[in-house]
């Protein structure tokens, strides 16, 4: 997974954006793109196999590269081969990795400067690209965000089960014959012990991701050319990684049911998941066989399970400090609420921090709107369960009651905060609470 991943979630309707191209002769020659433009055109040659794999059109992806300074280039093919050219992104576009609508035209978005080696940064720009197929000719069913019990991934129970999934799938996909069934059965019974303990929103919510994401994942992994056996020792390695599993499980979940899918049903498979079924569903029904409750613990043992507990249960303890530190920080104490209306924002998947009914703590936060107000926190910002708000620890930022008579950025505790005329603000108890005109 790269270094750093972005994901832009939009909860309102939006105009398509429009971007303006500029002259490209100084984008095009510049040295730190030359490296880009390779990884562009190793991943536009990876994508060559894309209509074996879906029977979709490579031909129309293209890709937009944005940094946080607002410098972007958007791809152009020329003569067979890939150019970048500079753009003025509109106002108020939320920079992350996800799939945006210039002038017409659904580009992948992808954010400078690209980390990891050239083979996680081809798979970042096919995952993106894959977004832009989203949800007309891949699925995509909505609904990743976690409300009412989405803190199960974040929790020993929740964490134990997906490693030991994870794990049984691994060594699915690297053996062979009877020895990848009876692991397949038994990721198949780990996933239905993490399943009877979800809440019906949140299983939904994680079969969805296992779509939403875990299918341009599963498509950048296969055509990035990754071996079944460096696959697998990115999922034995998954409880080690220090990332927040709550939305980030599909970024695994996908490929891996997917490989250990092509290894067992050959391509057979997608088109049920291109119909949204369920990938524990599609594999019990090519294993044809049920695996037996009764025997979980000793099935569990196989994959290092008493270890594993002991190492999550000491987690859990160490989480419940850290989480009663941030709702001290981000729902106890004096803070500053943004009442927007509509959210558009973008944070990183691998630092998400459930709070149960309090929301849901997201780092990398940024939130912009198209008039030029924006939030950056770094750190983190608080959002609501319901999606209704967003807030941060007020500290000592310099706000006070009334409406905003020209451009401000305060900068609070870590975090800046852009307002332009017109904006309210009002103190309800110990918060101040920040909205738009009108």
């Amino acid at each position: 997974m790269p270094k750093r991943l972005v994901l832009a979630l939009i909860l309102a309707s939006t105009a398509p954006a429009a971007a303006q191209s500029q002259p490209d002769t100084v984008g095009l020659v510049r040295r730190d793109t030359v490296g880009l433009v390779r990884t562009v055109a190793r991943a536009r040659e990876a994508l060559d196999d894309l209509p074996a794999l879906w029977n979709l059109d490579a031909r129309d992806l293209d890709w937009v590269f944005a940094s946080d300074d607002g410098k972007a280039w958007a791809t152009a093919r020329r003569q067979g081969r890939d150019t970048l050219a500079a753009i003025s992104l509109p106002g108020g576009i939320t920079i992350a990795n996800t799939a945006v609508t210039l002038d017409g035209r659904r580009f992948a978005m992808v954010v400078l400067p690209l980390g990891g080696d050239e083979e996680a940064r081809v798979r970042l720009l096919i995952h993106e690209a894959m977004h832009t197929k989203q949800p007309e000719q891949l699925p995509n069913p909505g609904g990743t965000e976690a409300g009412d019990g989405g803190d199960l991934l974040d929790g020993a129970d929740g964490r134990y089960w997906l490693f030991l999934e994870l794990r049984a799938l691994a060594t699915a996909m690297t053996s062979a014959d009877d020895a990848r069934r009876a692991a397949a059965r038994d990721a198949l019974l780990f996933r239905a012990r993490r399943d009877s303990l979800a809440l019906p929103a949140e299983r939904a919510r994680l079969d969805a991701l296992d779509l939403a994401e875990g299918n341009p994942e599963y498509t950048a992994w296969r055509l990035a050319g990754t071996s079944s056996d460096s696959l697998a020792g990115h999922l034995r390695g998954a409880s080690g990684r220090d990332v927040s599993w709550v939305r980030a499980v599909g970024y695994d979940t996908g490929p891996a049911y997917g490989f250990v899918l092509d290894q067992l049903a050959g391509g057979a498979w997608r088109d049920a998941q291109r119909q949204g079924a369920r990938l524990p569903a599609i594999l019990a029904t090519v294993l044809g066989s049920t695996p037996f409750t009764s025997r979980i613990d000793a099935r569990a043992a196989i994959y290092g399970g008493v270890a594993l507990r002991r190492t999550e249960l000491a987690r859990a303890a160490a989480r419940e400090h850290r989480n009663d530190s941030l709702r001290t920080r981000f729902v106890a104490g004096p803070v500053v609420r943004l009442v927007p209306g509509a959210l558009q924002v973008s944070f990183d998947p691998n630092g998400q921090y459930p709070l149960g009914a309090d929301g849901t703590v997201m780092t990398n936060f940024r939130w912009a709107a198209a008039d030029g107000a924006e939030l950056v926190a770094p750190p983190g910002a608080l959002v609501a369960a319901n999606w209704s708000y967003v807030q941060v620890p007020a500290g000592a930022a310099a706000l006070e009651p009334g409406t905003v008579a020209e451009r401000r950025v305060i900068a609070g505790d870590g975090w800046t905060l852009t307002l332009p005329a017109g904006w309210r603000i009002t103190r309800v108890g110990k918060r101040l609470e920040v909205r738009p005109p009108g």
